[in-house]
């Protein structure tokens, strides 16, 4: 039975609080994925309450307690696409790299948010495009 290609957009929500400019181009970037009907997954650790602005957003993955890095949430996502049925490659992530490389390494369209100059440099060393807040545009 063919299956048609389908697309998700992973944000990673496990980093503390983040300045405003990065939430307005994470809402930017998630209306965008909404409007081209994309799965949106939104990635948070387990006891974290999920900002009020985002709790009817989309698919909600919780990381496990036990979780402590980068290969926990990895092995997460990965997971998650398999349980969805969807192919890495058309899978986008919303990450920050201050906390290291997250989900933008298991997807085929990682987007950094930009929270330092080296988190910046890091992203265009790898080739990963930056998500710019929409009032930079």
């Amino acid at each position: 039975m063919f299956r048609p290609m389908r697309r998700a957009a992973f944000f990673d929500l496990a980093h503390p609080r983040r300045p405003v400019h990065e939430d307005a181009a994470l809402d930017h970037a998630l209306a965008g994925h909404r409007a081209e009907g994309d799965l949106v997954v939104l990635v948070v650790d387990a006891h974290r309450r999920l900002p009020e602005r985002l709790s009817a957003e989309g698919t909600l993955v919780r990381l496990p307690p036990s979780a402590t890095g980068d290969l926990d949430k990895c092995a997460t996502v990965v997971e998650a696409m398999a349980r969805l049925c969807i192919d890495p490659a058309s899978c986008f992530g919303y990450g920050d790299l201050c906390t290291g490389t997250g989900l933008l390494g298991v997807v085929g369209n990682p987007r950094v948010i930009a929270c330092s100059a080296d988190s910046s440099r890091l992203a265009r060393e790898r080739g990963w495009p930056l998500l710019v807040p929409p009032s930079a545009v």
